[in-house]
């Protein structure tokens, strides 16, 4: 009986304390707690960098995976977290913890440069201590559950509970971009398209996100240099900021070197100069193993300039300063380290259209080549893309049979040496220079139109989709809150649904996005639902249409979408809703519109 009650006391501790974790609900929340508030610590950038890259949050707020990004695949350095500090809520056999933020790994690499720069210049533990995990259902997991941050006790080995939070979607929308995009009342499409964040801009944003929840880089300075090891400063931390080094490709497959120094540094030292250096790691150690390639004399603040060095993944630029004399003939330079390049641009893999496999461009020896993830559930790839190939373009401009090369799919060498549970992976290099606006694509056929991937360009700024309710503008109130309901999946391109009102009766309009050219052949049997209550029952709607029957519009011109509409009898009141149902069954709803509202 008391080991009994033994049992049951230390469950209701263990349920108190996974119970006691606090939920932070706005940036106010985040700016009243201590969680990684000072240099080098970097917990609040990798929140930052999720919301701004990786999440967005439905009208439910259900937090949905960027529809390429793969957990399994270790994209960004992700992996499996088995919770085994019990931290964290315990979950079901069919759901799973997920974490990021490891520096040390792989994957890690392709994280922005504003994430990962303390880490670079450090040597202190707490570098790396920080976390964000996510839970998530096994059979959808582009479905987050939940999100949390946490970091290590650095007395012990494990994350600790003090310094967990749960994060709140809505805290999520607010860290996420602020679009100040202008709205034309004319656009009856409703929907805009801009260009993402450049990486100045993300970074420019970054800095403002930490200096409102109260970060601080001033506790990361220099150690004194410890004149015994006169060939060895002992930079603890390096601080130095507003240093910027960046590497470019130039048209024929080159790094182009980029820097921003500032001025007050420049004026302190000596002697300045960058190196270009190649890191290779060891495929049997963590070792790292650094090749200095070229070295530039810098006399300027800020410039460009070209190199003889090759792209490839572990190019490097480091900023060497000499205070004086002294310091260059006698000891070691202050170093700054620039991000090392990925090989990818930091862009992770794009799905293939309607199968367990992705597609990624990057670069070795400054040429362009292409990586195929292959699910290894996907037994018979070679059998279905037996006539698939991958064309590589010097433009995202080109047209299909414009390619400057290509190669068969079944052609690909497969790659023994990465690691990847869930993958087999296959490339190939083609003959085509690494340069801005190179993008591949995979086709199925011998023929010119099924493309079922295809790479964002090279350097290029993705483009995003956004609507009138993420714009800070006057005029977005005049604006129908009845805005487009988009859903995504590996099967299909971005499609939209939104409810509007024509003569006073429930309209239906489809934005279906222009690169999704087999639309019709997918969605044959699907169905659009119009209902006078979102509480009914999926059969229960008032009228509906089958998709393929919507009338194109030819009038309304966008860009990226074609639109089709469909105008029904039903008379539009408050509470009218729609939803599109993937097949003649009433279970399999794709999306769902808002709740009609009054005006």
């Amino acid at each position: 009986m008391g080991a009994m009650r033994l049992c049951f006391l230390l469950l209701c501790l263990f349920l108190a304390g996974v119970s006691s974790l606090r939920k932070l609900n706005n940036i106010h929340d985040l700016k009243n707690i201590t969680y990684a508030k000072s240099a080098p610590r970097h917990g609040l950038q990798l929140l930052f960098w999720f919301a701004q890259n990786i999440v967005t949050v439905d009208q439910n707020k259900i937090l949905i995976l960027d529809s390429n990004f793969d957990l399994n695949r270790g994209d960004f350095g992700f992996h499996h977290y088995g919770n085994r500090e019990d931290i964290l809520p315990s979950l079901s056999s069919w759901q799973s913890y997920y974490s990021v933020g490891n520096l040390r790994s792989p994957g890690a690499n392709a994280l922005p440069a504003y994430v990962r720069k303390y880490y670079r210049n450090t040597n202190v533990p707490e570098r790396n201590m920080d976390r964000l995990i996510i839970s998530v259902k096994q059979n959808r997991p582009n479905k987050i559950l939940s999100v949390f941050i946490t970091a290590h006790d650095l007395n012990k080995n494990e994350f600790n509970p003090s310094d967990t939070y749960e994060i709140d979607p809505a805290l999520l929308l607010q860290i996420g971009d602020p679009y100040n995009c202008t709205v034309d009342e004319s656009n009856v499409s409703g929907i805009y398209t801009i260009p993402r964040n450049t990486e100045d801009r993300e970074y420019d944003r970054c800095l403002q996100f930490l200096t409102e929840t109260g970060y601080s880089s001033s506790d990361c300075k220099h150690s004194p240099i410890s004149r015994r090891k006169k060939r060895s400063p002992y930079l603890q931390c390096n601080a130095y900021e507003g240093i910027k080094l960046e590497l470019k490709a130039t048209t024929e497959g080159f790094s182009k070197l980029l820097w921003e120094i500032p001025a007050e540094i420049m004026k302190n030292s000596k002697y300045v100069y960058i190196e270009i250096c190649q890191n290779t790691r060891s495929s049997e150690t963590t070792e790292v193993h650094t090749q200095v390639r070229e070295r530039l004399d810098i006399y300027d603040s800020s410039g460009a300039s070209d190199t003889s060095v090759s792209m490839n993944a572990g190019l490097q630029p480091r900023l060497r300063l000499y205070p004086s004399l002294f310091d260059f003939q006698f000891t070691n330079p202050y170093i700054w380290y620039g991000p090392e390049f990925d090989g990818a641009n930091r862009v992770i893999p794009v799905r293939i259209k309607g199968f367990d496999a992705s597609l990624q461009l990057y670069t070795e020896d400054g040429k362009a080549c292409a990586r195929l993830y292959i699910k290894k559930t996907f037994s018979n790839w070679n059998k279905v893309f037996s006539h698939s190939w991958v064309g590589f373009y010097k433009s995202s401009q080109d047209k299909n049979d414009a390619y400057s090369t290509y190669q068969y799919a079944e052609k690909f060498s497969k790659i023994e040496y990465y690691i990847t549970h869930n993958y087999d992976i296959y490339q190939y290099s083609s003959s085509l220079a690494i340069a801005r606006g190179v993008q591949i694509r995979f086709l199925l056929d011998k023929k010119y139109d099924k493309i079922l991937a295809q790479t964002t360009p090279w350097e290029g700024a993705k483009a995003l989709t956004i609507l009138p309710s993420d714009c800070g503008t006057q005029s977005q109130a005049k604006l129908s809150s009845n805005v487009p309901e988009f859903f995504y999946g590996p099967e299909y391109n971005d499609v939209g649904l939104q409810l509007y009102t024509e003569d006073g009766k429930a309209c239906a309009r489809l934005y279906i996005k222009k690169t999704f050219t087999d639309w019709k052949d997918l969605f044959y049997y699907s169905w659009v639902g119009f209902y006078t209550s979102s509480h009914e029952k999926n059969d229960d709607y008032y009228t509906y249409y089958y998709i393929v029957k919507f009338e194109k519009m030819e009038e309304i011109a966008h860009e990226n979408y074609d639109i089709y509409q469909y105008k029904s009898k039903l008379d539009i009141v408050p509470g009218v809703q729609i939803r599109f149902l993937k097949d003649k069954s009433s279970d399999n709803v794709l999306v769902k519109t808002e709740p009609w509202k009054n005006g």
